[in-house]
């Protein structure tokens, strides 16, 4: 079904202020969970002075704490996500009898196979710019990655994976390739939403090292959310791309990689129609046919 086009400016800062939205979702959940201790480090040193601020600061930033706060911050955020998805798109498609799962509109050969390789190749790009940006930016890397190190390295070993690996995915997949994409297509065609979700994408990970360099699994991902008008095969992209990154050795030739999957990847696309001259600039699809 096919609605007038909504403003590009009024989509964007839509979509800015659900990153905000989830982002203090995260926060309150890590203010209700630390308020406890606090209260208790505060009665038991008789006030906000020196010795309750040591005590606070320590509890607050050690790695466990760290851990288990992001660790509910995730189901928290995917609870509120997952309802904002299906009340906002999934339920007024099945109102409108245009509901279709995912099921039934994924190739298993056709669609895994361009999927796996665009991802592997997006990731051997994100490792590029991520070795480009650190080496422009040594400070800041450093400090991203001890305070990536604190969080995942600080709880279970169990609680960092899955964290990294499924829960976060889940949450960001729902409220960037979800609610975002599908919003956008109220007012871009293919290529504005796929930029649009890569954007906020970046934006959601509140630092400029990993912001610049997951642009690229961004684009990627916005794209085959698009073309398959659903957020699921991009959750899994995720958990890929995150699996990658704790499993596989930082020796790994990026360019070689990048090179090979990439032009599999192209070569699967055109041969199989999923890359297309019919991605128009001013297609505009209001429909959601998801989960």
């Amino acid at each position: 079904m096919k609605e007038m086009k909504e403003s590009k400016v009024k989509t964007f800062f839509f979509c800015l202020w659900v990153i905000i939205a989830v982002l203090l979702i995260q926060a309150g959940v890590s203010v209700i969970g630390i308020l406890p201790k606090a209260v208790q480090f505060m009665l038991e040193t008789g006030g906000m002075g020196e010795e309750y601020m040591k005590r606070y600061q320590e509890y607050a930033t050690s790695g466990p704490v760290l851990m288990t706060l992001q660790f509910a911050a995730e189901i928290v955020c995917i609870i509120a996500a997952g309802i904002w998805y299906y009340f906002g798109y999934v339920r007024k498609d099945k109102q409108k009898g245009i509901y279709k799962p995912i099921t039934k509109k994924y190739n298993l050969l056709k669609d895994t196979g361009f999927i796996l390789s665009g991802c592997l190749a997006a990731w051997a790009l994100a490792v590029l710019l991520q070795i480009i940006v650190s080496s422009l930016m040594p400070k800041t890397n450093e400090a991203v990655g001890e305070m990536l190190n604190t969080a995942l390295g600080g709880g279970t070993q169990w609680m960092g994976i899955v964290t990294a690996v499924i829960l976060a995915p889940i949450c960001e997949e729902l409220t960037v390739r979800g609610i975002i994409l599908q919003r956008s297509k109220r007012a871009f065609g293919v290529v504005g939403c796929v930029v649009m979700s890569a954007v906020m994408f970046g934006i959601f990970h509140m630092n400029p090292i990993q912001g610049i360099y997951v642009l690229p699994l961004g684009l990627f991902w916005g794209f085959v959310g698009y073309k398959k008008n659903s957020f699921i095969p991009c959750v899994f992209c995720h958990m890929l791309n995150n699996a990658l990154g704790l499993f596989i050795p930082a020796s790994v030739n990026a360019i070689v990689m990048f090179i090979v999957f990439g032009v599999l990847t192209a070569v699967i696309g055109v041969k199989t129609g999923y890359i297309s001259n019919n991605d128009t600039v001013d297609d505009v699809d209001n429909t959601v046919e998801e989960v």
